[in-house]
């Protein structure tokens, strides 16, 4: 099966494995990947769902959370992540390709989708610590970050052939790019993270 498949290939390039890397971004179709991705996802949402009708009401840090928000965020996720991987391995990509014009995008966005699907899986199990301890699913998410990082510094680095300065430039621009939008975003907001936190409660 071809999830099954993409799974295995997603373990294998969260383990370094470079020869992955570079099988799965010869993918030349992306729709499957895609498709496969929004399935699992759908998937363990459809769990979540029933687990959440039969279990009561919801808790993280003590507080009850607003089953009918947090339900209506779980229908429109796992579309909404296929596009956000879509848009961020493609923007790593965009910037390889202006460093190099004989670069392409498509390749990175593969080895993202491959990734993504097990990224999935991660997300769950980190959702589902996160009802029991928000503190160490914070610890193990801050885990995933870094290792999210090092997996694309390897990704960028095997398919576009770059030295170590040149991937490290490669990497940081993006995320400095979102830390300032993130900073322009709480200047201009300020109280957008409390209107948040209070429309997710209870």
């Amino acid at each position: 099966m071809y999830l099954t498949k993409s799974i295995i290939e997603g373990l294998k390039i969260l383990g370094f494995d470079k020869e992955a890397i570079k099988f799965v971004s010869k993918e030349r179709s992306l729709e499957e990947v895609f498709l496969s991705t929004l399935f699992l996802n759908y998937m363990i949402i459809l769990v979540v769902f029933f687990l959440g009708l039969i279990s009561g009401p919801i808790y993280l840090s003590g507080k009850e959370l607003n089953k009918e928000v947090l339900f209506g965020l779980l229908m429109i996720y796992p579309f909404a992540y296929n596009v956000i991987v879509y848009f961020m391995y493609g923007f790593f990509g965009l910037i390889a390709e202006m460093l190099d014009k004989k670069d392409s995008v498509k390749p990175l966005i593969s080895v993202g989708f491959h990734t993504a699907i097990t990224y999935s899986i991660i997300f769950y199990v980190v959702g589902l610590l996160a009802l029991i301890n928000l503190n160490y699913a914070l610890f193990l998410f801050l885990l995933f970050f870094i290792w999210f990082i090092l997996t694309m510094f390897l990704s960028i680095s095997v398919l576009y052939k770059f030295s170590f300065a040149q991937t490290l430039i490669i990497v940081l621009i993006p995320l400095l790019l979102l830390g300032l939008l993130l900073l322009v975003l709480v200047m201009i907001f300020p109280n957008s993270l409390k209107i948040i936190i209070d429309f997710l409660f209870a």
